[in-house]
């Protein structure tokens, strides 16, 4: 049989390699989308990577959750980094919703709109930033080692997300789910 925490590095391998791919895509397509570095002609093939990215990360991501939980020392959300990650997690999982009924609603060309293509964008990689910032807080509990040790703000209090960052987050679920509710234009 196999354990709780080795399903646990299978399905959050899967969601972080999902969303660090998705975070790629986002980036390539935002540059295409504005013509940089001669990506227009690729903006079609980002766009479906990054969307395709970012649904198949949010079907892994519960899996990672649940194995996650299961294979915790503690008893729940006992730790501040472990509600720090649901906080993380729930946000990125909201954002990346938001994203992707955006592009649901306007097909393709909300890269061709001038506002869609900068909150698709920054929505998308926004998402990512935070799974991958939830992903380095398990290694920081797990391990006690983590690759963003060298950001400003501690881990170790619950309120990790300061006001600045919940308004900015709040604001760019509010554009996308704008976004959805704008006719496509012709």
């Amino acid at each position: 049989m196999v354990s709780a925490p080795t399903l646990h590095v299978v399905s959050t391998e899967l969601a972080v390699g999902s969303f660090a791919m998705a975070g790629i895509a986002f980036l390539l397509a935002g540059l295409g989308s504005h013509g940089w570095l001669g990506m227009k002609r690729h903006l079609q093939l980002a766009d479906h990577v990054a969307h395709f990215a970012l649904a198949f990360g949010l079907l892994a991501l519960p899996f990672a959750i649940i194995t996650g939980i299961q294979s915790s020392p503690g008893e729940g959300l006992d730790h501040p980094l472990l509600i720090n990650k649901m906080l993380l997690g729930s946000s990125a999982f909201g954002l990346a919703i938001g994203v992707l009924l955006a592009r649901r609603a306007h097909g393709p060309e909300i890269w061709t709109r001038h506002l869609g293509r900068r909150w698709q964008a920054l929505g998308g990689m926004a998402a990512v930033g935070m799974v991958l910032l939830t992903a380095s807080l398990g290694g920081t509990y797990a391990r006690g080692e983590s690759l963003l040790s060298w950001l400003p703000f501690s881990f170790d209090t619950v309120p990790l997300m300061p006001l600045w960052f919940s308004t900015a987050l709040l604001i760019i679920a509010l554009v996308n789910i704008g976004l959805v509710r704008r006719q496509p234009s012709p």
